[in-house]
């Protein structure tokens, strides 16, 4: 401290990166607009600047959610995109079984999701 700065400084670069550079902006222009509001929201330096947990669920990121005809559309595609794909190391069942899962999530109704979502939150201390 007495050099001005805190010790070990440099030893970490990626905090320093974190603490001194700009938030990271996405690469691509694929992004929807939306989701790049959100993320500026989310990564906003100045926790007072930064949308709180209320505001952030409020945003039209979440709120403006595609219908569960075309998420299940994607995730079938997935699937049978991942379905083609060699084995590798037990990596591709497991992706199959979530993806399955995430599909028949699409298809419950809101008080089935909630059940869904309690059992999988079982366990887990913080819930």
């Amino acid at each position: 401290m007495a050099e001005g700065k805190p010790p070990y400084t440099g030893q970490y670069p990626v905090e320093d990166l974190i603490i001194e550079a700009q938030p990271p902006k996405l690469q691509s222009n694929t992004w929807s607009q939306h989701f790049v509001s959100f993320l500026e929201s989310c990564l906003k330096k100045d926790p007072l600047e930064r949308g709180s947990a209320e505001e952030l669920l409020q945003h039209p990121f979440v709120t403006q959610l595609p219908p569960k005809k075309i998420v299940r559309a994607e995730i079938e595609e997935h699937l049978r995109t991942l379905q083609n794909l060699p084995a590798k190391k037990g990596l591709k069942g497991v992706a199959l079984s979530k993806l399955r899962r995430a599909c028949d999530f699409c298809t419950q109704t809101s008080a089935e999701q909630e059940a869904a979502l309690q059992m999988a939150l079982e366990g887990f201390s913080c819930y």
